[in-house]
């Protein structure tokens, strides 16, 4: 949780609103929540009014928006700034 502003950092803020705004239409409001509540409470509000003002999002602006957030976490994870759990981990 700790490390996800350093994940907003490295995504432009209109396709992380975008992969976020899919997110919830998809059905997973869950991850785009855990992302929202590791944020400050600023900078969340402001996405989340974003987030319900983005309207229908199309099919293939929610892949690209959503490939730029795995891509960007995995940037971090490979030059080492972050580290990926397993649920495992998570559980122990």
């Amino acid at each position: 949780g700790r490390d996800i502003p350093k994940v907003t950092r490295g995504i432009d803020q209109a396709q992380l609103i975008t992969a976020l705004a899919a997110a919830t239409a998809e059905g997973d409001a869950a991850s785009a929540e855990f992302i929202l509540a590791n944020l400050s409470q600023r900078m969340a509000a402001t996405l989340r009014e974003e987030i319900a003002a983005r309207g229908a999002i199309k099919p293939k602006d929610a892949d690209a928006a959503q490939t730029a957030l795995v891509a960007a976490i995995r940037e971090l994870q490979s030059s080492g700034e972050i580290t990926l759990r397993t649920e495992e981990e998570e559980e122990a």
